[in-house]
């Protein structure tokens, strides 16, 4: 049976985040028995901000962690979050959706080009295949034997 030792603070995902955000800190230690109590505290604060062996941070700091059973208690080292503020970070969302946007127009204006050339060149076939039908309509509507030699000899007398 002994207290709290070896306690740690691990950080689940990354340090540093945005402004509106969290990280979650999870506060683990060596101890018999377990410790079911967990204290967070910020650097220079006499206070805790939170219990429980996770804490979500939402603000710049220096964080650590203490761990209790009913043998005593041990302070983690502290961790160093921070939360990047005003416009530096809003240009840089900014700027990825808009190229994200500039992809998508591009993307799309490529597809329109390829669905017109494949309209033309379909257009185009059919043009051929219309002339070159040897049996199209508007090429045996002009049957010449059936006309009167009269018609003809006139034609041939100017």
């Amino acid at each position: 049976m002994y207290p709290p030792r070896n306690v740690s603070v691990l950080i689940n995902g990354s340090s540093e985040i945005v402004s509106g955000d969290s990280v979650t800190l999870i506060c683990s230690s060596d101890s018999n028995p377990p410790a079911l109590n967990f204290s967070w505290f910020k650097e220079n604060e006499s206070s805790a901000v939170g219990s429980g062996q996770s804490f979500s941070a939402l603000q710049s700091g220096r964080f650590y962690c203490q761990a209790h059973n009913q043998h005593g208690s041990q302070r983690s080292d502290a961790v160093t979050v921070t939360v990047h503020h005003g416009a530096g970070m809003n240009v840089i969302v900014i700027a990825a959706t808009s190229g994200g946007l500039f992809f998508i127009i591009i993307i799309f204006i490529i597809i329109l080009f390829i669905m017109r050339k494949r309209r033309d060149d379909q257009t185009e076939d059919l043009t051929v295949k219309q002339i070159s039908d040897p049996n199209e309509d508007t090429y045996t509507a002009l049957d010449l034997k059936s006309t009167t030699s009269d018609l003809y000899d006139t034609l041939t007398s100017s």
